[in-house]
Protein backbone atom coordinates (compact mmCIF):
# COMPACT_ATOMS: atom_id res chain seq x y z
CA UNK A 1 0.00 0.00 0.00
CA UNK A 2 1.47 3.19 -0.93
CA UNK A 3 -0.97 5.90 0.20
CA UNK A 4 0.86 7.90 2.72
CA UNK A 5 -0.53 9.74 5.95
CA UNK A 6 -1.55 12.84 3.52
CA UNK A 7 -3.52 10.33 1.74
CA UNK A 8 -4.44 7.30 3.42
CA UNK A 9 -7.52 9.72 5.12
CA UNK A 10 -9.81 8.22 2.44
CA UNK A 11 -9.72 5.05 3.62
CA UNK A 12 -9.86 5.57 8.03
CA UNK A 13 -13.23 4.26 8.32
CA UNK A 14 -12.48 1.03 7.34
CA UNK A 15 -8.65 0.57 8.44
CA UNK A 16 -7.19 0.21 11.86
CA UNK A 17 -3.44 0.14 13.51
CA UNK A 18 -1.16 -1.89 15.63
CA UNK A 19 -1.44 1.41 17.75
CA UNK A 20 -4.63 3.67 18.91
CA UNK A 21 -4.59 7.49 19.18
CA UNK A 22 -7.68 8.14 21.62
CA UNK A 23 -9.90 11.66 21.31
CA UNK A 24 -7.34 13.71 23.94
CA UNK A 25 -4.29 13.01 22.00
CA UNK A 26 -2.64 9.82 23.40
CA UNK A 27 -1.73 6.53 22.41
CA UNK A 28 -4.13 3.79 23.40
CA UNK A 29 -4.61 -0.37 22.70
CA UNK A 30 -6.03 -0.67 19.05
CA UNK A 31 -5.25 -4.12 17.70
CA UNK A 32 -1.99 -4.46 19.77
CA UNK A 33 -3.32 -4.70 23.75
CA UNK A 34 -0.08 -3.75 24.82
CA UNK A 35 3.55 -3.54 23.67
CA UNK A 36 6.79 -2.55 25.49
CA UNK A 37 10.11 -1.52 24.73
CA UNK A 38 12.90 -4.46 24.15
CA UNK A 39 15.82 -4.75 26.52
CA UNK A 40 18.23 -3.88 23.52
CA UNK A 41 16.44 -0.24 23.83
CA UNK A 42 14.42 0.34 21.03
CA UNK A 43 12.74 -2.55 19.42
CA UNK A 44 9.27 -3.30 20.55
CA UNK A 45 7.23 -5.84 21.28
CA UNK A 46 3.46 -5.95 20.49
CA UNK A 47 0.83 -8.09 22.36
CA UNK A 48 -1.97 -8.86 19.44
CA UNK A 49 -6.07 -8.67 20.33
CA UNK A 50 -7.37 -11.76 19.84
CA UNK A 51 -10.89 -12.65 18.12
CA UNK A 52 -11.17 -9.60 15.41
CA UNK A 53 -12.57 -10.31 12.50
CA UNK A 54 -12.09 -9.24 8.71
CA UNK A 55 -13.98 -8.08 6.58
CA UNK A 56 -14.85 -9.55 3.43
CA UNK A 57 -15.29 -13.06 5.60
CA UNK A 58 -11.38 -12.54 6.09
CA UNK A 59 -11.29 -14.58 9.00
CA UNK A 60 -9.19 -13.41 12.17
CA UNK A 61 -6.71 -11.07 12.56
CA UNK A 62 -3.27 -12.73 13.62
CA UNK A 63 0.44 -12.07 13.47
CA UNK A 64 1.06 -13.29 9.78
CA UNK A 65 -1.29 -9.50 9.08
CA UNK A 66 1.05 -7.90 10.62
CA UNK A 67 3.75 -9.36 8.32
CA UNK A 68 1.84 -8.96 5.74
CA UNK A 69 1.17 -5.46 5.96
CA UNK A 70 4.74 -4.43 6.78
CA UNK A 71 6.01 -6.74 3.85
CA UNK A 72 3.64 -4.15 1.41
CA UNK A 73 5.25 -0.76 2.83
CA UNK A 74 8.92 -2.67 2.18
CA UNK A 75 8.50 -4.55 -1.04
CA UNK A 76 10.83 -3.50 -3.76
CA UNK A 77 8.49 -1.38 -5.72
CA UNK A 78 6.80 0.32 -2.92
CA UNK A 79 6.88 4.08 -3.08
CA UNK A 80 5.36 4.29 0.12
CA UNK A 81 6.93 7.80 1.99
CA UNK A 82 7.97 5.77 4.96
CA UNK A 83 9.15 2.83 2.47
CA UNK A 84 12.84 3.05 3.72
CA UNK A 85 12.43 3.72 7.48
CA UNK A 86 10.57 0.42 7.70
CA UNK A 87 12.72 -1.61 5.27
CA UNK A 88 15.59 -0.88 8.19
CA UNK A 89 13.79 -2.92 10.51
CA UNK A 90 12.42 -6.66 10.36
CA UNK A 91 9.32 -8.82 12.28
CA UNK A 92 9.76 -11.32 14.19
CA UNK A 93 6.66 -13.39 15.32
CA UNK A 94 6.26 -14.85 18.47
CA UNK A 95 2.98 -16.34 18.12
CA UNK A 96 -0.11 -16.25 16.45
CA UNK A 97 -0.61 -13.00 18.88
CA UNK A 98 3.00 -11.44 19.40
CA UNK A 99 5.26 -9.91 17.19
CA UNK A 100 8.82 -8.17 17.55
CA UNK A 101 9.65 -5.35 15.57
CA UNK A 102 13.99 -6.07 15.22
CA UNK A 103 14.91 -2.33 14.98
CA UNK A 104 18.45 -1.87 14.01
CA UNK A 105 18.96 1.44 15.53
CA UNK A 106 16.68 3.47 17.25
CA UNK A 107 14.05 5.39 16.22
CA UNK A 108 12.02 8.19 18.01
CA UNK A 109 9.41 8.25 15.39
CA UNK A 110 8.85 4.56 15.17
CA UNK A 111 5.89 3.87 17.58
CA UNK A 112 4.08 6.92 15.99
CA UNK A 113 4.70 5.28 12.21
CA UNK A 114 2.62 2.54 13.76
CA UNK A 115 -0.48 4.41 15.00
CA UNK A 116 -3.18 5.72 13.75
CA UNK A 117 -2.24 9.26 14.32
CA UNK A 118 0.77 9.02 11.49
CA UNK A 119 -1.87 6.42 9.44
CA UNK A 120 1.69 4.71 8.32
CA UNK A 121 1.23 1.31 8.53
CA UNK A 122 -2.76 0.16 8.28
CA UNK A 123 -3.33 -3.44 8.89
CA UNK A 124 -5.09 -5.07 6.06
CA UNK A 125 -5.70 -8.78 5.42
CA UNK A 126 -3.42 -11.55 3.65
CA UNK A 127 -5.95 -13.90 2.67
CA UNK A 128 -7.45 -11.05 1.23
CA UNK A 129 -4.71 -9.88 -0.60
CA UNK A 130 -4.09 -13.37 -1.86
CA UNK A 131 -7.83 -13.52 -2.90
CA UNK A 132 -7.47 -10.81 -5.01
CA UNK A 133 -4.32 -12.36 -6.79
CA UNK A 134 -2.04 -10.17 -5.05
CA UNK A 135 -2.99 -6.89 -6.58
CA UNK A 136 -4.01 -3.85 -5.06
CA UNK A 137 -6.72 -1.88 -7.22
CA UNK A 138 -8.39 0.93 -5.30
CA UNK A 139 -10.39 1.64 -8.63
CA UNK A 140 -12.54 -1.85 -7.69
CA UNK A 141 -11.82 -2.23 -3.93
CA UNK A 142 -9.17 -1.66 -1.21
CA UNK A 143 -8.06 -4.97 1.00
CA UNK A 144 -10.10 -6.02 3.28
CA UNK A 145 -9.26 -4.45 6.86
CA UNK A 146 -10.66 -4.37 10.53
CA UNK A 147 -12.50 -0.99 11.48
CA UNK A 148 -16.20 -0.59 12.34
CA UNK A 149 -17.18 0.12 8.95
CA UNK A 150 -16.51 -1.93 5.30
CA UNK A 151 -16.07 -0.41 2.02
CA UNK A 152 -19.17 -0.45 0.12
CA UNK A 153 -18.73 1.25 -3.05
CA UNK A 154 -17.08 3.91 -4.37
CA UNK A 155 -17.55 6.33 -7.42
CA UNK A 156 -13.94 7.62 -9.08
CA UNK A 157 -13.00 10.81 -8.54
CA UNK A 158 -16.59 11.79 -6.91
CA UNK A 159 -17.23 9.17 -3.29
CA UNK A 160 -16.54 6.47 -1.55
CA UNK A 161 -19.07 4.88 0.91
CA UNK A 162 -18.72 2.38 3.80
CA UNK A 163 -21.34 0.41 6.08
CA UNK A 164 -21.47 -0.63 8.99
CA UNK A 165 -20.04 -4.59 9.88
CA UNK A 166 -22.85 -6.49 10.73
CA UNK A 167 -20.82 -7.75 13.28
CA UNK A 168 -20.13 -6.04 17.31
CA UNK A 169 -17.24 -4.57 16.35
CA UNK A 170 -14.50 -4.65 19.67
CA UNK A 171 -14.98 -1.19 20.16
CA UNK A 172 -18.34 -0.55 19.58
CA UNK A 173 -21.33 -0.61 17.31
CA UNK A 174 -21.25 3.20 15.68
CA UNK A 175 -24.08 4.90 15.16
CA UNK A 176 -24.21 5.60 11.62
CA UNK A 177 -25.06 2.21 9.05
CA UNK A 178 -23.85 4.29 6.58
CA UNK A 179 -20.92 6.84 5.99
CA UNK A 180 -20.03 8.69 2.84
CA UNK A 181 -17.47 11.04 1.51
CA UNK A 182 -17.42 13.40 -1.33
CA UNK A 183 -14.74 15.03 -2.75
CA UNK A 184 -16.26 18.62 -3.59
CA UNK A 185 -12.79 21.14 -3.49
CA UNK A 186 -14.90 24.11 -4.45
CA UNK A 187 -16.07 25.59 -0.68
CA UNK A 188 -19.34 27.31 -2.58
CA UNK A 189 -20.27 23.78 -3.49
CA UNK A 190 -19.68 22.39 -0.15
CA UNK A 191 -21.79 25.19 1.78
CA UNK A 192 -24.82 24.88 -1.15
CA UNK A 193 -24.61 21.01 -0.11
CA UNK A 194 -24.43 21.26 3.24
CA UNK A 195 -27.39 24.20 3.67
CA UNK A 196 -29.69 21.91 0.98
CA UNK A 197 -28.87 18.81 3.27
CA UNK A 198 -26.93 16.80 0.58
CA UNK A 199 -24.42 16.38 3.00
CA UNK A 200 -24.49 17.02 6.61
CA UNK A 201 -20.48 17.71 7.86
CA UNK A 202 -18.16 19.91 6.23
CA UNK A 203 -15.26 22.21 6.26
CA UNK A 204 -15.60 25.82 5.45
CA UNK A 205 -13.64 28.92 5.23
CA UNK A 206 -14.72 31.26 8.04
CA UNK A 207 -17.01 33.96 5.97
CA UNK A 208 -19.22 30.60 4.87
CA UNK A 209 -18.96 29.06 8.19
CA UNK A 210 -20.42 31.61 9.93
CA UNK A 211 -23.43 31.73 6.92
CA UNK A 212 -23.87 28.27 7.86
CA UNK A 213 -23.79 28.66 11.69
CA UNK A 214 -26.70 31.70 11.26
CA UNK A 215 -28.62 29.13 9.22
CA UNK A 216 -28.82 26.60 12.29
CA UNK A 217 -25.73 24.72 11.73
CA UNK A 218 -23.23 23.85 14.53
CA UNK A 219 -19.42 23.97 14.93
CA UNK A 220 -17.74 21.39 16.08
CA UNK A 221 -13.82 21.40 17.21
CA UNK A 222 -10.79 18.73 17.99
CA UNK A 223 -9.59 19.57 21.10
CA UNK A 224 -6.25 19.33 20.31
CA UNK A 225 -4.19 22.52 18.80
CA UNK A 226 -1.77 20.86 16.53
CA UNK A 227 -3.31 21.39 13.31
CA UNK A 228 -0.97 23.72 11.57
CA UNK A 229 -0.34 25.78 8.16
CA UNK A 230 2.39 27.27 7.25
CA UNK A 231 4.17 28.63 3.40
CA UNK A 232 7.00 25.73 2.89
CA UNK A 233 9.97 27.10 1.12
CA UNK A 234 11.59 24.45 -1.65
CA UNK A 235 15.01 24.64 -3.19
CA UNK A 236 17.30 24.42 -0.59
CA UNK A 237 18.70 20.90 -0.72
CA UNK A 238 21.76 19.90 1.05
CA UNK A 239 24.35 17.73 -0.78
CA UNK A 240 27.45 16.71 1.41
CA UNK A 241 29.50 16.06 -1.75
CA UNK A 242 29.62 19.46 -3.13
CA UNK A 243 31.98 22.37 -2.28
CA UNK A 244 29.06 24.54 -0.80
CA UNK A 245 27.09 21.69 0.80
CA UNK A 246 24.46 22.47 -1.28
CA UNK A 247 22.35 21.54 -4.82
CA UNK A 248 21.55 25.28 -5.89
CA UNK A 249 23.44 27.45 -3.77
CA UNK A 250 22.72 30.23 -6.05
CA UNK A 251 18.68 30.31 -5.56
CA UNK A 252 17.49 33.27 -4.06
CA UNK A 253 16.18 31.27 -1.11
CA UNK A 254 19.50 30.22 -0.25
CA UNK A 255 19.59 33.72 1.45
CA UNK A 256 18.28 34.07 4.64
CA UNK A 257 17.96 37.55 4.13
CA UNK A 258 15.25 36.91 1.30
CA UNK A 259 13.53 34.25 3.82
CA UNK A 260 13.73 36.52 6.51
CA UNK A 261 12.35 39.51 4.03
CA UNK A 262 9.14 36.85 2.86
CA UNK A 263 8.61 36.35 6.47
CA UNK A 264 7.99 40.41 7.31
CA UNK A 265 6.47 40.87 4.35
CA UNK A 266 3.27 39.25 5.95
CA UNK A 267 0.63 40.62 7.86
CA UNK A 268 -0.41 37.59 9.98
CA UNK A 269 -2.88 39.56 12.07
CA UNK A 270 -5.00 40.75 8.91
CA UNK A 271 -4.67 36.92 7.83
CA UNK A 272 -6.05 35.66 10.69
CA UNK A 273 -8.92 38.23 10.97
CA UNK A 274 -9.90 37.92 7.44
CA UNK A 275 -9.90 33.95 7.34
CA UNK A 276 -9.66 32.31 10.50
CA UNK A 277 -12.20 34.84 12.52
CA UNK A 278 -9.67 35.68 14.86
CA UNK A 279 -9.40 31.99 16.40
CA UNK A 280 -5.85 30.67 14.86
CA UNK A 281 -3.00 31.27 17.01
CA UNK A 282 0.32 32.71 15.56
CA UNK A 283 2.63 30.20 15.41
CA UNK A 284 5.63 31.56 16.52
CA UNK A 285 8.10 28.70 14.99
CA UNK A 286 6.67 25.79 12.72
CA UNK A 287 6.10 22.12 14.15
CA UNK A 288 6.64 23.37 17.96
CA UNK A 289 3.77 24.15 19.97
CA UNK A 290 3.93 26.77 22.59
CA UNK A 291 2.86 23.99 25.63
CA UNK A 292 5.83 21.62 24.72
CA UNK A 293 8.42 21.56 27.76
CA UNK A 294 10.79 22.07 25.11
CA UNK A 295 9.31 25.70 23.89
CA UNK A 296 11.62 28.71 24.23
CA UNK A 297 10.41 31.48 25.56
CA UNK A 298 13.02 33.29 24.10
CA UNK A 299 11.32 32.43 20.44
CA UNK A 300 8.37 34.70 21.63
CA UNK A 301 9.68 37.75 22.69
CA UNK A 302 12.39 37.57 19.63
CA UNK A 303 9.26 37.39 17.06
CA UNK A 304 8.32 40.72 16.51
CA UNK A 305 11.57 42.00 15.25
CA UNK A 306 12.52 38.43 13.57
CA UNK A 307 9.16 37.54 11.61
CA UNK A 308 6.83 40.44 12.93
CA UNK A 309 5.13 42.88 9.83
CA UNK A 310 7.54 45.52 8.59
CA UNK A 311 6.92 45.87 4.90
CA UNK A 312 10.18 48.41 5.04
CA UNK A 313 12.12 46.26 6.98
CA UNK A 314 11.13 43.49 3.86
CA UNK A 315 12.12 45.84 0.97
CA UNK A 316 15.85 46.63 3.00
CA UNK A 317 16.28 42.86 3.31
CA UNK A 318 15.88 42.14 -0.08
CA UNK A 319 17.93 45.47 -1.43
CA UNK A 320 20.47 44.02 0.83
CA UNK A 321 20.11 40.45 -0.70
CA UNK A 322 20.41 42.66 -4.24
CA UNK A 323 16.52 42.56 -5.72
CA UNK A 324 15.05 45.47 -6.54
CA UNK A 325 12.37 47.55 -8.66
CA UNK A 326 15.41 46.30 -11.84
CA UNK A 327 16.15 42.84 -10.34
CA UNK A 328 13.05 41.97 -8.70
CA UNK A 329 12.87 39.03 -6.76
CA UNK A 330 11.03 36.00 -8.49
CA UNK A 331 9.10 33.53 -7.10
CA UNK A 332 6.80 30.43 -7.81
CA UNK A 333 3.99 29.80 -5.66
CA UNK A 334 2.59 26.20 -5.41
CA UNK A 335 -1.20 26.82 -5.37
CA UNK A 336 -2.96 24.25 -3.64
CA UNK A 337 -6.59 23.75 -2.29
CA UNK A 338 -6.13 22.24 1.23
CA UNK A 339 -8.66 19.64 2.17
CA UNK A 340 -7.67 20.46 5.93
CA UNK A 341 -9.15 23.96 6.05
CA UNK A 342 -11.68 26.02 4.00
CA UNK A 343 -10.44 29.13 2.41
CA UNK A 344 -6.37 28.06 1.74
CA UNK A 345 -6.17 29.00 -1.86
CA UNK A 346 -7.39 32.94 -0.69
CA UNK A 347 -4.81 32.55 2.44
CA UNK A 348 -2.49 32.21 -0.95
CA UNK A 349 -3.58 34.96 -2.77
CA UNK A 350 -3.65 37.16 0.16
CA UNK A 351 0.35 36.01 1.03
CA UNK A 352 1.18 36.42 -2.69
CA UNK A 353 -0.43 39.89 -2.40
CA UNK A 354 1.62 40.95 0.78
CA UNK A 355 4.72 39.40 -1.23
CA UNK A 356 4.00 41.68 -4.54
CA UNK A 357 3.85 45.05 -1.97
CA UNK A 358 7.65 44.56 -1.50
CA UNK A 359 8.48 43.90 -5.17
CA UNK A 360 8.34 40.43 -5.06
CA UNK A 361 7.21 38.80 -8.50
CA UNK A 362 4.78 35.89 -8.03
CA UNK A 363 3.68 33.25 -10.20
CA UNK A 364 0.92 31.70 -8.75
CA UNK A 365 0.75 28.24 -10.90
CA UNK A 366 -1.10 24.68 -10.73
CA UNK A 367 1.38 21.55 -10.00
CA UNK A 368 -0.27 18.19 -10.32
CA UNK A 369 0.94 16.37 -6.95
CA UNK A 370 2.65 13.22 -8.21
CA UNK A 371 4.72 15.84 -10.58
CA UNK A 372 5.51 18.11 -7.61
CA UNK A 373 6.71 15.01 -5.57
CA UNK A 374 8.71 13.46 -8.61
CA UNK A 375 10.41 16.90 -9.35
CA UNK A 376 11.56 17.15 -5.58
CA UNK A 377 12.91 13.76 -5.17
CA UNK A 378 15.06 14.79 -7.94
CA UNK A 379 15.84 17.71 -5.91
CA UNK A 380 14.34 19.63 -9.28
CA UNK A 381 12.72 22.87 -7.28
CA UNK A 382 14.21 26.46 -7.04
CA UNK A 383 12.45 29.35 -5.23
CA UNK A 384 9.10 27.92 -5.11
CA UNK A 385 6.87 28.39 -2.32
CA UNK A 386 3.47 26.04 -1.37
CA UNK A 387 1.13 26.18 1.52
CA UNK A 388 0.95 23.14 3.63
CA UNK A 389 -1.37 22.36 6.63
CA UNK A 390 -0.45 19.00 8.81
CA UNK A 391 -0.26 17.83 12.09
CA UNK A 392 2.64 15.60 11.92
CA UNK A 393 4.37 15.27 15.74
CA UNK A 394 7.43 17.80 16.05
CA UNK A 395 10.05 15.02 15.55
CA UNK A 396 8.39 13.31 12.05
CA UNK A 397 7.97 17.28 11.22
CA UNK A 398 11.65 18.07 11.30
CA UNK A 399 12.19 14.94 9.31
CA UNK A 400 9.02 15.55 6.45
CA UNK A 401 10.10 19.23 6.05
CA UNK A 402 13.40 20.57 7.17
CA UNK A 403 16.09 17.75 7.07
CA UNK A 404 18.07 15.53 4.45
CA UNK A 405 15.92 12.33 5.81
CA UNK A 406 13.31 10.71 3.32
CA UNK A 407 11.14 12.18 1.89
CA UNK A 408 13.78 15.16 2.18
CA UNK A 409 12.64 18.52 3.50
CA UNK A 410 11.37 21.54 1.94
CA UNK A 411 14.24 23.31 3.30
CA UNK A 412 17.54 22.08 4.18
CA UNK A 413 19.94 23.66 6.25
CA UNK A 414 23.52 21.69 7.24
CA UNK A 415 23.33 23.54 10.53
CA UNK A 416 20.16 21.21 11.03
CA UNK A 417 21.10 17.92 9.61
CA UNK A 418 23.29 16.83 12.10
CA UNK A 419 21.03 17.61 15.18
CA UNK A 420 18.08 15.77 12.75
CA UNK A 421 20.43 12.93 12.59
CA UNK A 422 20.59 12.44 16.55
CA UNK A 423 17.38 13.18 16.90
CA UNK A 424 16.07 10.32 15.28
CA UNK A 425 17.44 7.69 17.15
CA UNK A 426 17.41 9.21 20.58
CA UNK A 427 13.75 7.19 22.57
CA UNK A 428 14.47 8.81 25.60
CA UNK A 429 12.23 11.46 25.98
CA UNK A 430 14.00 13.90 27.99
CA UNK A 431 17.13 14.06 25.41
CA UNK A 432 14.84 14.46 23.01
CA UNK A 433 13.11 17.68 24.25
CA UNK A 434 17.14 18.89 24.45
CA UNK A 435 17.64 18.26 20.87
CA UNK A 436 14.42 19.81 19.57
CA UNK A 437 15.35 22.95 21.68
CA UNK A 438 18.52 23.05 19.78
CA UNK A 439 16.61 22.45 17.00
CA UNK A 440 14.27 25.65 17.50
CA UNK A 441 17.38 27.44 18.63
CA UNK A 442 19.61 26.85 15.09
CA UNK A 443 15.92 27.27 13.24
CA UNK A 444 14.54 30.09 14.62
CA UNK A 445 17.29 33.01 12.74
CA UNK A 446 17.71 31.01 9.97
CA UNK A 447 13.77 31.43 8.63
CA UNK A 448 13.48 27.72 7.67
CA UNK A 449 9.64 28.04 6.74
CA UNK A 450 7.08 30.73 6.79
CA UNK A 451 5.32 30.22 9.57
CA UNK A 452 1.68 30.97 9.39
CA UNK A 453 -0.71 29.81 12.38
CA UNK A 454 -1.82 27.25 14.91
CA UNK A 455 -5.95 26.24 13.71
CA UNK A 456 -9.22 25.03 15.28
CA UNK A 457 -9.61 21.94 14.00
CA UNK A 458 -13.25 22.76 13.03
CA UNK A 459 -16.34 21.01 10.99
CA UNK A 460 -19.64 22.60 10.54
CA UNK A 461 -22.20 19.96 10.96
CA UNK A 462 -26.15 19.93 10.48
CA UNK A 463 -27.34 19.43 14.30
CA UNK A 464 -30.59 17.30 12.97
CA UNK A 465 -28.18 14.38 11.63
CA UNK A 466 -24.69 14.98 13.95
CA UNK A 467 -25.39 15.88 17.83
CA UNK A 468 -21.41 15.24 18.41
CA UNK A 469 -18.58 13.96 17.33
CA UNK A 470 -15.66 13.45 19.20
CA UNK A 471 -12.23 13.48 17.49
CA UNK A 472 -8.59 15.08 18.30
CA UNK A 473 -8.48 17.34 15.64
CA UNK A 474 -4.58 16.66 15.47
CA UNK A 475 -4.79 13.81 12.52
CA UNK A 476 -3.83 15.18 9.26
CA UNK A 477 -6.31 16.08 6.69
CA UNK A 478 -8.80 16.10 10.39
CA UNK A 479 -11.41 13.54 9.67
CA UNK A 480 -11.02 11.19 11.68
CA UNK A 481 -12.26 8.92 14.33
CA UNK A 482 -15.81 8.06 12.19
CA UNK A 483 -17.05 5.00 14.48
CA UNK A 484 -17.02 7.93 17.62
CA UNK A 485 -20.01 10.14 15.58
CA UNK A 486 -22.99 10.09 17.49
CA UNK A 487 -26.08 10.85 15.93
CA UNK A 488 -29.09 13.53 16.51
CA UNK A 489 -32.01 11.97 18.54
Amino acid sequence: MDLGPLTIFQLRPMQEWLVGYGTDGEFEPMLAESWSVEPDGFSLRFQLRKGVQFHNDAGEFTAQDVVHSFEQITREDSIHPHARIHRRNTIEVVSDYEVVFRLTRGNAEYTNQLSRQSGSMAITSKVDFDSLGGEIDLGKRPVASTGPYQYESRDLGQAITYERISWEHYNGTPDFPEIQMRWLPETSTRLASLLTGEIHVTVLPEDQAVQAVAEGHTRIRGPITQQRTWMAMYGVYTDGDAPSGYVHPEIALHDVRVRKALNKAIDRTALNDAFFGGKAQLMIIDKMPTSKPYFNPEWTRNFESEYGYDPTAARTLLAEAGFNSNNPLEMTMRMINLSDYGGSEDVQDAVAGFWSDIGVKVDQVVIEATRFRNVNREFGWTDLVTINASSNFDIQAWRVYNSHGVPRGSLEQTELNALHDVLTVTMDEPTQNDLLRQLGDTAFPLHTQVPLFWLPAEMIVNPEIVASWPYPGSISRVFSHFETIKAAR
